[in-house]
């Protein structure tokens, strides 16, 4: 009996022992199992892809309007939000400094042309006589002070032999001397005069000087054109529209001194949309796209095309500006305003799409995990913005590819068992 007991025993621990290594072999098989992973394969959708952003609506032209220079305003026809036809008069502007000027320069050409007949002018018959009555009389002094010096020579000549015989005073010989070195003084005097009389009598015979009538006339047209140029910089103080538009802000009223900020700002009444883009979307754009136009405040939408592509990119931010014109802009769009945009690059795309969750950002590196014979398999994809279907991929799956649902945690390599999405 009791040996009965000790077999029945020992089975029951065997069986038990059995047990437990049946349940580790179990726990040991679950731990070490393969990870499961939900899988699905991309899906071929038609697309309409757009490029979306804001921007800010302004004219085709917008300039500053005034003056070259700066001034007050003494008259101005203008208030903001007025329009204005090109060539409308604006404002008027006084410039002291530009009067001045002018006057100056109308000053100047008096002058010159007062110069130019002072040269030009032959002279009179009254004017040739007395120059001629002047060399005259110029000659026949000269002729008169020579016959007295050469008198006074000769009794010079016999006071120097007469003093030394001692035959008259030391004074009387100084009386000579001095005489006759002062008609030599009037001699030499006497001779320039009717010389200058002479140069003179000879200008008057050659007057005009055609050299002089060519200066004079040359600082007459340098005057003139001065003028003139002082004449224009006058106009311009008279500030008009260079193009039709409307008044968005006045930077001055009258009497005030306005600088080279000019004295309104003008914009056309032809709007545009400028919108600035990523660099990276220049491969996608073309003119005449269609752009889907709205307002943050509600209302309706209009369309617009795009008109233009910027010539450079901004390499400080890596943009570039394009400009969309509105097919039928409503009447509350305005200068300033800031717009939605939804520039349709392509209106029927066919991309494949995969869940948003199966993309893993990097960097500027997309990636995405399959499955291939059971392991992990790492792709870098090209990625383009979601849609409500998940995110296209332009490149690195195929429709047949088992990709990953929920990527998060595997690693590349990875064995993972695989259930079908939905499965």
């Amino acid at each position: 009996m009791a040996q009965r007991a000790a077999s029945k025993w020992r089975w029951s621990g065997w069986l038990v022992l059995a047990c437990l290594l049946a349940a580790a072999v179990a726990i040991f098989w679950f731990v070490r199992r393969p990870t499961q992973v939900v899988v699905t394969h991309p899906r071929l959708v038609s697309l309409t892809e757009t490029i979306a952003s804001s921007a800010r609506v302004g004219g085709v032209q917008e300039s500053a309007v005034g003056a070259h220079f700066s001034g007050t305003v003494e008259q101005l026809f203008v208030r903001t939000g007025d329009r204005v036809t090109a060539g409308q008069k604006v404002a008027v502007l006084r410039n002291d400094v530009t009067r001045q000027q002018k006057a100056q320069a109308q000053t100047a050409v008096q002058t010159a042309r007062a110069r130019v007949a002072q040269v030009s002018r032959a002279p009179t018959r009254s004017e040739m006589d007395e120059a001629q009555h002047q060399v005259t009389d110029a000659r026949a002094q000269a002729a008169q002070a020579n016959a007295d010096l050469q008198l006074a020579t000769k009794q010079f000549e016999r006071s120097k032999q007469m003093l030394e015989r001692g035959l008259i005073a030391r004074s009387e010989f100084d009386t000579a001397q001095t005489n006759h070195e002062s008609l030599q003084a009037r001699v030499r005097s006497a001779v320039a005069s009717a010389k200058a009389r002479e140069a003179r009598l000879q200008t008057l015979k050659d007057t005009p000087h055609a050299e002089d009538v060519m200066v004079a006339k040359a600082q007459l047209a340098e005057a003139e054109q001065a003028l003139r140029v002082a004449e224009q910089q006058a106009k311009e103080a008279v500030v008009t529209a260079p193009f039709a538009g409307v008044v968005t802000s006045l930077n001055a009223e009258q009497g005030q001194t306005v600088g080279t900020r000019g004295v309104i700002d003008l914009v056309s009444d032809s709007l545009e949309i400028r919108v600035d883009l990523d660099e990276n979307n220049l491969a996608d754009l073309e003119l005449g796209q269609r752009a889907v136009l709205s307002s943050s405040a509600g209302a309706n939408s209009f369309d617009g095309r795009l008109t233009d592509i910027g010539a450079a990119v901004d390499q400080a931010r890596g943009i570039v500006t394009v400009r969309i014109t509105p097919d039928a802009p409503p009447a509350w769009l305005r200068p300033g305003q800031t717009v939605n945009v939804n520039l349709i690059t392509n209106e029927k795309a066919e991309r494949l799409i995969v869940p948003s969750t199966s993309v893993l950002r990097q960097g500027n590196r997309s990636t995405v995990m399959i499955v291939d014979d059971g392991r992990t398999v790492e792709r870098t994809v090209s990625t383009r913005p979601a849609v409500d279907q998940g995110i296209p991929v332009g490149s690195g799956v195929t429709e047949s590819d088992e990709v990953v649902v929920n990527p998060t945690g595997l690693t590349a390599g990875q064995t993972v068992r695989v259930r079908k999405q939905g499965a």
